[in-house]
């Protein structure tokens, strides 16, 4: 099931890629409250699931990997981009498309492979959840950096070398989430599933916050209710 969630990161990533390359099918509002929704799933996960499981084997160093990682993201998009989609729906003009900000893009996409194996570890449940939501983010991840691409001026040629090596980032992470858990001991694994919640609360946060203080989207705050709910029916019946 890992793999099957693997190829589908890396196909949907490849699908929402090309899109922009042909015309802009997709409108802001409705990627919004797609976004919303995986948010919702995303919370649901991490409260219900990673955290719990976290706290299992360490309560303090499930806390400290989740503050850590809540605070090197928040750290990072001060100085350069770490989401595509975020930039691209907000149409954000801080950070350049650089050479910073492409690392950026790499340790986030670098993540959401370590997440998907990490939410695994933990539960077959918080793994499903995670593996749906990480497919809808790469369909949008990939529409969205195109975009910005296209924005920043590069060719399309560059534009999909960028694109293949977000890709790649995916898989690595998930080799090395896998690999990390391997013989470890229980404060270092609470330590990485706590990483993966703390990551999994700032990156929602960071997508659907924004828009509270611009205007009212109550089909957005829908979407992420939708996901929270599902999340918690899913939950309710594997455990």
């Amino acid at each position: 099931m890992l793999f099957a969630f693997l190829a589908l990161a890396l196909l949907a990533t490849g699908i929402g890629g090309l899109i922009p390359l042909a015309q802009n099918l997709l409108s802001r509002p409705s990627m919004r409250r797609l976004f919303a929704f995986r948010s919702g799933i995303l919370v649901a996960v991490t409260f219900l699931d990673i955290l719990p499981e976290a706290w299992k084997y360490h309560p303090t160093m499930a806390g400290t990997g989740a503050m850590v990682s809540f605070l090197l993201f928040y750290g990072m998009q001060n100085f350069t981009m770490v989401d595509s989609c975020t930039e691209y729906l907000e149409e954000c003009h801080t950070h350049l498309l650089g050479w910073a900000a492409l690392a950026g893009l790499f340790i986030h996409s670098f993540m959401d492979g370590f997440n998907l194996a990490i939410a695994f570890a933990a539960t077959s449940g918080a793994g499903l959840a995670v593996g749906m939501a990480m497919t809808l983010h790469k369909l949008m991840d990939g529409f969205t950096l195109t975009s910005l691409f296209q924005q920043a001026g590069y060719s399309r040629a560059r534009s999909l070398l960028g694109l293949a090596v977000m890709a790649a980032a995916t898989p690595l992470g998930c080799a090395a989430g896998s690999l990390g858990l391997v013989g470890l001991s229980a404060s270092v694994t609470a330590v990485l599933l706590g990483v993966a919640g703390g990551s999994f609360l700032y990156l929602s946060a960071a997508e659907f916050a924004p828009r509270l203080h611009k205007a009212a989207d109550f089909p957005a705050f829908a979407s992420f209710g939708g996901g929270v709910a599902v999340f918690w029916a899913l939950h309710s019946l594997i455990h």
